[in-house]
């Protein structure tokens, strides 16, 4: 039940702890361990339209004691994470250690599928990366107030970027780095397990909902990872797998 009575953004290990009536310990490390079921790093690439997004993840700039406003993104020390989402659909988010293409180019191999296309804006880096794996390209150029053209546009990847600043900011305060590769695992299965559902008001006018899917699916998803594992105090406080166990099923 953890994923399904609370909010998209996830549930802090103080609130956790007080639900299951368990020390703040043993909370972290179960949310830890169901965090690691919900990764779908391994999953089907993203396919048809496809947005991405490169986020630092921290506070607004600050002014500095000079009276100078701090950087806000690029060139800080800022966390950098690689949004990618299918339109209307599925999406991964990746730490990246790092703005070159290199490192984009890594990120991004086996995420999107082929053919397909992409949007983003205008930065030098995915322009090139994004022509070295084939994919149809198309930006458009958020520092000259260009935000839509018709249907290219980066308005999800940007909104799931503001919904890791809630998160942060809202329910657990502080990601470390070492972990947080987890917490955007359990964020992107929130997302994945959305289902949009349309219908039509009494005058006529289509209205769609956001839903998630039904509880005995979302459970299914869950727990598909974790057949063959067990809950241990492993280096990344997740799964560790039973000696002479089959594999978990990808």
């Amino acid at each position: 039940m953890y994923l399904v009575v609370t909010s998209s953004k996830g549930i802090s290990s103080v609130v956790m702890s007080r639900l299951l009536g368990t020390t703040q310990a043993t909370a972290w490390r179960l949310g830890h361990a169901i965090r690691e079921m919900t990764h779908d790093r391994n999953g089907p690439p993203l396919s048809g339209l496809v947005e991405i997004d490169l986020k630092y993840l921290g506070g607004a700039p600050k002014r500095r004691k000079d009276g100078q406003k701090s950087k806000r993104g690029k060139g800080t020390a800022k966390p950098r994470i690689l949004i990618a989402v299918q339109r209307d659909d599925r999406m991964r988010a990746t730490v990246v250690p790092s703005e070159k293409a290199d490192d984009i180019h890594a990120a991004l191999d086996g995420v999107v599928a082929q053919p397909v296309k992409v949007f983003s804006d205008k930065d030098n880096t995915f322009i090139n990366v994004l022509k070295a794996l084939g994919a149809g390209h198309h930006t458009v150029v958020h520092s000259a107030k260009e935000f839509v053209r018709g249907e290219v546009h980066s308005n999800t990847a940007d909104g799931i970027g503001s919904l890791l600043e809630r998160a942060r900011m809202g329910v657990w305060h502080r990601m470390s780095r070492k972990h947080l590769q987890h917490y955007l695992d359990e964020i992107s299965f929130r997302w994945n397990c959305r289902v949009k559902q349309e219908f039509k008001t009494k005058s006529g006018r289509r209205r769609r909902v956001i839903a998630t899917i039904p509880l005995l699916e979302m459970l299914s998803k869950l727990l598909r990872p974790s057949i063959g594992r067990q809950i241990r105090r492993t280096e990344n406080y997740g799964f560790a797998v039973l000696p002479n166990h089959l594999p978990a099923p990808t």
